[in-house]
């Protein structure tokens, strides 16, 4: 997909884990260049009902009122939605404890206003600033070795206070016009950092593809290519790439 607006330009690619079918994609995104807000979440797969939790998840963060990067009030929207949800639905018994556990998932949010962005992120999914080509900022990872089996998770139940303070992370700083920011999944986010460790150059492999006459067609198979040969984990992988065009000033997102 793609929206314009005079200076800021996104686009949104996804594909599912190989050897799932798409229905069984667990990551979301979601985002408004009318608002300057967008964000990704990656569902976790041992819960119950992760796809609906995930999406969620990123339509409210892109949709609340105030600064929800700053803080989780907005939280208590989308769990009384999912609660809604589920707990609606007659499920067998076995099928019950999960749902009671609640759905969870990582997210990153990002919010741009004037000149300034805004992040926040509780989990594995990343931001990288792209500056003159080149790879700048990475947010809240900047290792491959800083990803593991047990990223911190937003949980569907309970308050927006149960989440431990030293689980959010928070960003901030300065874009210019011709400035790229991509918001990635875990597995894709891994695969970048990876690849820039080793003197590779990740950064131009995206520019290729989204040079593409029609990237989002040719997506799934670049995922899969880097899947057999370059060491990407097979998992739902989702990006979303954020442009600032380098000849338009204009551009005055709501903060």
């Amino acid at each position: 997909m793609l929206t314009e607006i005079p200076s800021l330009r996104w686009y949104a690619f996804h594909t599912h884990k190989r050897g799932n079918t798409p229905d069984e994609y667990e990551d979301a995104f979601a985002g408004d260049a009318a608002t300057g807000r967008f964000a990704v979440a990656d569902g976790a797969s041992e819960s119950s009902f992760t796809a609906a939790w995930a999406k969620l998840l990123v339509e409210n963060f892109v949709t609340a009122k105030g600064r929800s990067w700053h803080d989780l009030d907005w939280l208590a929207s989308p769990r009384q939605l999912w609660a809604n949800d589920v707990d609606a639905q007659s499920l067998p018994w076995y099928a019950e404890e999960k749902r009671e556990q609640g759905a969870y998932a990582t997210l990153l949010g990002v919010a741009f206003s004037r000149r300034a962005w805004h992040a926040l992120a509780i989990g594995d999914s990343c931001l990288f600033r792209l500056r003159g080509g080149k790879l700048g900022k990475s947010f809240p990872l900047a290792h491959s070795s800083d990803f593991g089996n047990q990223p911190a998770l937003l949980g569907s139940r309970g308050r927006p206070a149960d989440t431990p303070s030293q689980s959010i992370r928070r960003a901030r700083g300065k874009w210019r016009p011709g400035d790229r920011f991509l918001l990635m999944t875990d597995a894709l986010a891994e695969w970048m950092l990876r690849r820039h460790e080793q003197g590779q150059r990740p950064v131009e492999d995206m520019d290729r593809l989204l040079a593409e006459p029609a990237p989002q067609e040719v997506f799934a198979a670049w995922v899969e290519e880097r899947r057999k040969n370059q060491g990407l984990r097979n998992d739902d992988v989702t990006l979303v790439v954020i442009d600032f065009m380098a000849n338009d000033l204009s551009f005055r997102a709501k903060g």
